[in-house]
């Protein structure tokens, strides 16, 4: 389930732009072992932006309800939006490897943030749903649905190759 402005505490009210999991995180991961597959956010803008405005996402770990900051997270934790436009204010960022180095139950969230000659501000953010760090945990390998998404994503300049989708699959 990924959760986003539903929620009494979620995200920005400025609603300038939408996030969704394009690839979201596994729901259970392994304990201080690289997890490759990685998380994809997708964003659209509400209304149009005013100005020059550059997007960048952030990865970062919460605990189960998603109430507070947890630590244990580790890996490639902020992006770009990129498409195979470049760098747009419509697009996707991409995030990983990540690893978890805390067992427990949490939730990963993403925010997102407009750079402009005015400064940086937060517009939104996308929690995920619960994601169980266990030792001992298999990597997760994508499912069919997971790959035609990776596969449709190869031409949107995130840094996902066939090659990658292949590697991932058999990880």
């Amino acid at each position: 389930m990924v959760q986003g402005n539903t929620r009494s505490d979620a995200g920005s009210s400025s609603r300038e732009y939408g996030m969704s999991f394009e690839v979201a995180p596994a729901a259970s991961v392994p304990l201080g072992a690289p997890v490759t597959l990685p998380v994809v956010v997708g964003v659209r803008p509400v209304v149009a932006s005013r100005g020059a405005v550059q997007l960048v996402a952030h990865a970062s770990l919460r605990n189960e309800a998603g109430s507070a900051p947890a630590s244990g997270l580790t890996g490639v934790l902020t992006s770009s939006v990129r498409s195979r436009n470049g760098n747009t204010t419509s697009g996707y960022a991409r995030f990983g490897p990540l690893k978890f180095t805390q067992p427990g139950r949490y939730r990963l969230r993403i925010m997102l943030g407009a750079t402009s000659s005015n400064g940086v501000t937060t517009k939104e953010f996308v929690d995920s749903g619960v994601i169980q760090v266990l030792a001992g945990a298999g990597a997760a390998r994508p499912t069919p649905s997971q790959v035609a998404r990776l596969q449709s994503l190869i031409p949107e300049n995130i840094d996902i190759t066939a090659a990658d989708i292949a590697a991932w699959q058999s990880a």
